[in-house]
């Protein structure tokens, strides 16, 4: 396989990581730095997944790669759909995986 069939997973993946160790780190929990890297990129893909299998998620991310021409948009609307993904299971790991402390 060539990476042209990685590169959408790749960059949901790390939009997913920024995304989930952001809002994870917001509300102080989520299993520590590796932890909400890992739950952030497992919610970027599950976003991109949801994307292209889910007609109402797959409008919404359509619209995003309208912002830049060509195929930096189609990386731009991937890593934003992960981002968002892993925003969102991030902010609800960071609220239910709280430390013992």
């Amino acid at each position: 396989m060539d990476m042209a069939t990685f590169m959408p997973l790749i960059v949901q993946a790390l939009g997913g990581a920024i995304g989930g160790n952001v809002l994870g780190g917001i509300t102080r929990g989520g299993g520590g730095l590796m932890g909400r890297t890992i739950i952030g990129a497992l919610g970027g893909l599950a976003a991109g997944y949801a994307g292209g299998n889910v007609e109402a998620v797959g409008n919404i991310t359509s619209i995003w790669s309208g912002l830049i021409e060509g195929e930096n948009g189609a990386h731009l609307a991937n890593l934003i759909t992960g981002a968002g993904g892993g925003g969102i299971l991030g902010l609800i790991s960071g609220l239910l995986i709280r430390p013992r402390d």
